[in-house]
């Protein structure tokens, strides 16, 4: 075929989020997080071609290369749900437990795959695949394993986690009407604090002891034993049936998420109107008052964006999901107010929880998002370049033709529109000097169909 130029200019546009509707988060990051488990999970060496992706998928994998990655900072937090259980800091400042459930939704088309040890990895709404297992970072704590039976005896603890999967239509995607930033919701259960309408939601018993899953994590020693620093665990849980996203062979699906979230509920009972259950104790352990009421708890890590620039989250549905007291007690009836569940990037910090899916593409369309033949990109030169780069792709069928430079948080940095563009091989020239150094992404879009490679602009 005979190859074309195409000169088209547009405007360069940079979007930035709108922090001041975010919700502040700036003291959650109270407990200090010293140790993480090591990742279990080894990336294999997948080819395109027609092979199955099947693989685990990590949100902190991606952010860890954005434009955030080296202001995260680790962090643990724990759950609690009936109880007005306490915790006493290191100063000797008593706050009580605000997190009642928190979990993640994956996407994975996200460009910012492209950027980790497997980029090819990247989905594309035309790929159908299964949920098979999910894991986070967890830390289980018991202070106590029997409690009186009223009767002069002892009764057993057993502590209790909700774990819920979501899939398809109970993911719902919503924005910032400002910022554009992309959110992604699960329901809740007011009356029960619990999350709602999911594919499933398992009840897993914890007791002392290894269960197979979750083992009993214990404080960190190395500050005198005090309650102030965690060394967290990995769990492992199998997905259950219904975990499945089913691709329209149009690409038109929009419900193609996955989700999870965990609940935890002490087998500690609350003392309605007085409780005086202490979740963490981090004073001196000698200073503690004698008969002190302890309960157990469950938590989480997490990483938090410590820096000024936040994370602009505006293609896709890679959120953390919290559901904090102020928002899990009571439907305010205000259609603006958030119903439960929070997005983590609608927090002035963002959140991220440490977090594995383990995803399966099924069907026959295979893996990343090149594997559709209706446009395909044969050259990006020079790469690495100073500016002024030149991108040869073809497309198969008429369509309509979108060019788009996208930075690492996913923003569109610059958009070419060709409209209705014949089937053919084309070159076209772009000037990006006005963008500062860094990694982007080229993405070319005919009709349903999308190519995406990586350009590198240095100094």
């Amino acid at each position: 075929m005979k190859k074309l130029l195409l000169t088209a200019l547009a405007a360069l546009t940079i979007g930035s989020a709108a922090m001041a509707q975010k919700i502040d988060n700036s003291k959650d990051r109270r407990f200090q997080s010293v140790g993480e488990a090591r990742n279990p999970f080894h990336t294999k060496s997948l080819g395109k071609g027609g092979t199955m992706v099947s693989d685990w998928f990590s949100i902190m994998d991606m952010i860890d290369q954005s434009n955030v990655g080296t202001s995260l900072t680790p962090f643990v937090n724990f759950m609690v749900h009936d109880s007005l259980a306490k915790n006493v800091e290191d100063d000797g400042t008593i706050r009580y437990g605000a997190w009642q459930s928190v979990g993640q939704v994956i996407d994975p088309k996200d460009d910012l795959i492209n950027l980790t040890t497997s980029p090819q990895n990247q989905l594309s709404r035309f790929n159908s695949y299964k949920c098979d297992s999910i894991a986070f970072q967890y830390l289980y704590v018991r202070n106590v394993d029997s409690i009186s039976d009223g009767m002069g005896g002892k009764t057993r603890v057993v502590d209790t986690l909700f774990v819920a999967y979501f899939a398809g239509s109970q993911i719902k995607k919503l924005s910032f009407t400002s910022s554009g930033d992309k959110l992604a919701i699960v329901d809740w259960d007011y009356t029960k604090r619990l999350p709602a309408n999911y594919v499933t939601i398992e009840k897993i018993l914890l007791d002392r002891g290894d269960n197979g899953i979750f083992d009993t994590t214990r404080c960190n020693s190395s500050n005198g034993g005090f309650e102030n620093g965690w060394v967290t665990k990995i769990g492992q849980i199998p997905a259950p049936a219904g975990m499945q996203i089913t691709a329209n062979t149009n690409g038109s699906t929009t419900n193609n998420l996955v989700a999870m979230s965990y609940t935890f509920k002490s087998g500690v009972p609350t003392i309605v109107g007085q409780d005086t259950a202490v979740m963490i104790y981090s004073l001196n352990p000698m200073t503690a008052p004698t008969n002190m009421r302890r309960t157990n708890y469950f938590g989480c890590r997490f990483q938090q964006n410590a820096g000024a620039t936040g994370w602009a989250n505006q293609s896709f549905f890679n959120t953390s999901l919290f559901a904090l007291k102020s928002t899990s007690y009571k439907d305010d009836g205000n259609a603006n107010s958030w119903k439960g569940y929070v997005s983590g990037n609608a927090f002035t910090n963002d959140l991220f929880l440490e977090s594995w899916f383990h995803l399966t593409v099924t069907g026959s369309i295979g893996a990343g998002i090149n594997e559709n033949d209706k446009v395909s990109i044969s050259s990006i030169y020079p790469n690495p370049s100073r500016g002024f780069v030149k991108a040869n792709f073809e497309t198969k069928t008429t369509a309509d033709v979108k060019v788009e430079v996208l930075n690492l948080i996913g923003q569109t940095v610059k958009t070419i529109n060709f409209g209705n563009t014949a089937a053919g091989s084309y070159e076209l020239p772009m000037d990006l000097t006005s963008l500062n150094p860094g990694v982007y992404m080229i993405s070319i879009t005919a009709g349903n169909s999308t190519t995406t490679q990586k350009l590198v602009i240095a100094e």
